[in-house]
């Protein structure tokens, strides 16, 4: 007979899984190469310049809040695979605490630097990654607050997006599946062009109706696509063409897949497809350290948003 815990014994287990959980992010290598003094300050630095309103934190310190995001970053995703286990089991409670805290403190870091705006598909990728982050940290309301305080971000994303259309296949199709995945990931409407809201039915969500009707454009063109020819590769050209094109084959079922289903919301867990479909278009790109570290918070993204993970832990003092 399933007997139920209590809800203090449940308090003090997740009181000592948050303590177990940080104290093995704090000890791994990449973490553990910061002082402990110099990562204190750093964290209390990123807390308060986080969703301040302005430009972001540039020099002296932006190079420390950089290095210790990353360092969390990769302690955490040393834990994805064990996190995403179907079989529920202790170790991957350890597993999803280590990731979860993790995304949040790198999230913080990340969310207090000034972002990058000389190009708009990296401005694009940097609100990806502070997207995916936040979601997997259950932080999902700041990160709609750090686009209201953060200058010149959402007009940028917007003008980026705009400017797909013109842009030939494989730019067009990385960056429409990147303003699909941010729909996703909560951003907000302020990223659509202007008119758009208007055009889109009441009782709609505005930005994830915007990412459905991307989608389909999206495979419209797809469609009419010239895929490279199958055969021997004669150069690298050649072989770079056919890796990228499989990585946009397979991170785009995996969006479509996604979207589909937070639309739907009744379909059945999807993450183990989805998770195939990332899985590919990860190993089609692991020469690309950037774009393999964004896959995987995607991963990680979109396997909690599918339903994937089914404990919601709620870690106290994080």
């Amino acid at each position: 007979m399933h007997v139920l815990t209590p809800v203090t014994d449940r308090e003090i287990w997740a009181r000592d899984l948050a303590e177990l959980a940080k104290s093995t992010l704090d000890e791994h290598w990449a973490v553990s190469a910061v002082p402990t003094e110099r990562r204190a300050l750093l964290l209390e630095r990123a807390e308060a310049a986080a969703l301040a309103p302005g430009d972001g934190l540039g020099e002296p310190i932006a190079d420390g809040l950089a290095l210790l995001g990353t360092a969390y970053e990769l302690a955490a995703l040393g834990q994805l695979e064990a996190a995403l286990h179907p079989t529920p089991s202790s170790g991957r409670d350890l597993a999803q605490a280590v990731v979860a805290i993790g995304a949040m403190r790198a999230f913080r870091c990340a969310a207090a630097l000034r972002p990058p705006l000389d190009d708009g598909e990296s401005t694009v990728k940097w609100a990806l990654r502070l997207g995916a982050l936040a979601l997997v940290a259950r932080q999902t309301d700041a990160f709609v607050r750090w686009w209201d305080v953060r200058t010149g971000v959402s007009d940028l994303v917007r003008q980026t997006g705009q400017s797909l259309d013109a842009e030939p296949w494989e730019p067009y199709a990385r960056g429409t599946l990147w303003m699909a995945w941010l729909g996703l990931l909560g951003a907000p409407p302020s990223i659509l062009p202007h008119g758009e809201i208007g055009r889109i039915a009441d009782g709609e969500f505005p930005v994830l109706t915007a990412t459905r009707n991307r989608l389909a454009t999206f495979r419209e063109r797809r469609a009419e696509h010239d895929m490279p020819a199958e055969g021997p590769l004669v150069n690298t050209a050649a072989l770079r063409a056919r890796m990228t094109e499989f990585a946009i084959r397979h991170l785009a079922d995996a969006t479509e897949l996604l979207t589909v289903a937070v639309m739907r919301r009744t379909l059945p867990d999807v993450s183990a497809e989805f998770k195939l479909h990332l899985s590919a278009a990860r190993s089609a790109l692991a020469g690309d350290h950037g774009q393999d570290l964004l896959l995987a918070w995607l991963q990680a993204a979109g396997v909690t948003l599918a339903g994937g993970v089914t404990v919601q832990l709620e870690l106290p003092g994080f």
